[in-house]
């Protein structure tokens, strides 16, 4: 189990990689990384995962088939809710 500074530095992740962290819960999650090892070493993982992932992806092409069928399961999922 993680001490709670931790739990709220790893889900504000992705909020971090979108832009989406006010001022002061960017300078505070910034904080929690520079003295949390854990944390860090945590997020440089995730980072490397990341890039990895859309470096081997940029190139990849969806078939038209494909696309189609997800974009018709994502609009129903979206009526449903």
């Amino acid at each position: 189990m993680l001490p709670p500074e931790c739990e709220s530095a790893l889900a504000q992740f992705d909020a971090l990689r979108r832009g989406e962290l006010l001022v002061h819960e960017l300078d505070s999650l910034q904080r929690h990384l520079a003295e949390c090892r854990r944390c860090y070493s945590y997020k440089r993982h995730e980072d490397a995962f990341l890039e990895r992932l859309l470096s081997t992806t940029r190139n990849a092409h969806c078939p038209e088939e494909l696309r189609q069928s997800v974009m018709q399961l994502l609009a129903k999922e979206s009526r449903d809710n």
